[in-house]
């Protein structure tokens, strides 16, 4: 009886392995999508930066 309790449980434990493994998977992906969109943004940012002192140095 206990034999079979515990493959139960080893298998439900594989189990929620493989969903924390998946979802691991899926916060990586979205992880280097972001990383991809911060990126963009700092590298505008910079631009924005140096336009605005180009603003500055421009005299009226």
């Amino acid at each position: 009886m206990m034999l079979i309790l515990f493959g139960v449980v080893i298998v439900f434990l594989l189990f929620v392995v493989k969903l924390m493994h998946t979802r691991i998977n899926q916060l990586l992906k979205e992880m280097n999508s972001l990383n991809g969109k911060v990126n963009l943004t700092s590298n505008e940012i910079e631009e924005l930066t140096k336009n605005v002192k180009e603003f500055k140095d421009i005299k009226f």
